[in-house]
């Protein structure tokens, strides 16, 4: 009688069950952090939301074809990507980045003999002479168009180093959190591609934690969780984990920043300062002591 009194007044939860995108390939490494982040949630508003279970998309998914499974929710109900107008005004989202915005510093990867030619550039309008290329759906390719930059489009994420590789275009934005396992993976394909030396875009587009319109639970637990672990330094903590080697090897502080113009970045992201990790800060000891 006292275990019927007991199960009668605790608390009973609906198991959450997430459906994740999937990565393109065994060597796409990119969805790794944001499945650490995701679980890191999920788990920290257990007490309060209860059990949950993460599962993967059947198939990865271009961009085009993943807003669309989202909005459906059959699919997958919960994606990792770069926010844009469309997706924040049709999809449910959590407001804090998944890696702090980290994503949004930019180095190229390079096949290793257009280094000389970029060496002799003069700054951003240098730049601006040379293509980039770009996914032909990603939120890259409208930022660098707006802010007057050539760009070359390529129809998938595979295929984009094979066309940087046969000279279609000079140079391909990755984010320092991936440029490193994207290198990596394809230097046995590719002997002589290698990361640009001299620049860093910055174009502060956040990668948000985007979910289907039919699971608002779901997308309030994200919330809350995302929300506790800034609050508490957690998320910066496991980003500068996962990828203080990737920074330490990229050595930003040497190179030349160009910001970037966002026109669809909501002014509400901007104004909370602890939404965006820089760093070229000097707390977090990727810089040179001396640097100002």
């Amino acid at each position: 009688m006292l275990l019927l009194v007991l199960l009668a007044s605790s608390p009973v939860f609906a198991l959450d069950v997430v459906i994740f995108d999937r990565p393109s390939s065994p060597s796409d490494r990119r969805l790794d952090f944001p499945i650490t982040v995701l679980r890191a949630a999920m788990e920290r508003t257990s007490p309060e939301f209860g059990p949950y279970r993460i599962e993967f998309a059947v198939a990865p998914m271009e961009r085009q074809r993943m807003f669309e499974a989202l909005k459906d929710g059959e699919l997958v109900n919960v994606a990792a990507y770069l926010a844009n107008e469309q997706w924040t005004r049709e999809l449910l989202y959590v407001s804090v980045p998944v890696d702090l915005g980290l994503q949004s510093w930019r180095v190229a990867l390079i096949d290793a003999p257009t280094q000389a030619l970029l060496n002799r550039l003069a700054g951003p309008a240098g730049l601006k002479q040379l293509r980039a290329g770009v996914g032909n759906a990603w939120v890259t390719r409208r930022v660098l168009s707006e802010n007057g930059f050539r760009i070359v489009t390529g129809g998938t994420y595979p295929g984009l180093f094979e066309m940087l590789m046969a000279g279609r275009f000079d140079y391909f934005p990755r984010g320092v959190n991936e440029i490193f396992g994207e290198l990596d993976a394809h230097r046995s394909q590719f002997p002589t591609m290698a990361v640009e030396a001299r620049f860093l875009l910055h174009d502060r587009v956040p990668t948000l934690f985007f979910v289907s319109p039919q699971m608002p639970r779901l997308q309030r637990r994200l919330a809350v969780g995302m929300e506790a672990l800034l609050k508490d330094g957690a998320l910066e903590a496991m980003m500068l984990k996962h990828y203080r080697k990737d920074l330490q090897r990229a050595r930003l502080c040497g190179r030349q920043q160009i910001e970037l113009f966002n026109s669809e970045l909501d002014p509400a992201l901007v104004e909370r300062k602890e939404l965006w990790f820089d760093p070229l800060d000097k707390r977090h000891g990727l810089c040179p002591a001396d640097r100002k």
